[in-house]
C-alpha cells in the first residue's frame, strides 16, 4: 500500500492533538471561548466546537491551544460538513450541500434537469449492461 508522506504527516499531527484537545486547559478554554455564542452557519447554542482557521494553528501543541482565541465558533454539524466540502443551504439553513442549494430549495426547472440526467443514466447503464452480455454470449458461443 502507497501512503504519501503528506498523509502521513496529517495522521501523526492529528494523533497528536488529539491527545491535547482531551486536555482540561483545551476543554476548559474551547468551553470558554464558545459560551455565550452561536455556530457562524446555523445560529446553533449547542454541541459548538472552534474551527482552526489556519494551517499554522497545528504546527504544535501551545499554539494549537492558543490560536482557539481567533477560531470560528461552529456547531458540531457544521464543523463536520464545512471539512467534507458541504455548506448550509443559504435559503432554509437546515440542510448541507455542495452545491449553491440543497435540493429542496433548488428551482423546479434544476431538478428536472437532473431527474432526466439520472433517467438518461439509467437508461444508458442499462443499454450498456445489454450489449456487454450480448458480446459475453456471442464469445461463449450461445
Amino acid at each position: 500500500m502507497n501512503v504519501c508522506p503528506e498523509e502521513i504527516r496529517v495522521h501523526n499531527r492529528r494523533k497528536a492533538l488529539a491527545a491535547v484537545r482531551r486536555t482540561v486547559l483545551y476543554r476548559s478554554l474551547v468551553s470558554r471561548y464558545t459560551s455565550g455564542k452561536t455556530c457562524i452557519w446555523c445560529g446553533r447554542e449547542d454541541h459548538l466546537t472552534i474551527h482552526h482557521t489556519s494551517l499554522d494553528d497545528y504546527r504544535d501543541a501551545d499554539t494549537y491551544i492558543n490560536a482557539l482565541a481567533k477560531g470560528w465558533v461552529m456547531c458540531n454539524a457544521c464543523h463536520r460538513a464545512y471539512h467534507s466540502g458541504r455548506i448550509l443551504c443559504p435559503i432554509c439553513k437546515e440542510r448541507y450541500t455542495k452545491y449553491a442549494t440543497c435540493y429542496q430549495c433548488m428551482p423546479q426547472e434544476r431538478k428536472d434537469e437532473i431527474v432526466a440526467r439520472k433517467v438518461r443514466m439509467k437508461l444508458l447503464r442499462w443499454k450498456l449492461q445489454k450489449e456487454s452480455r450480448q458480446r459475453f454470449l456471442r464469445r461463449i458461443g450461445k
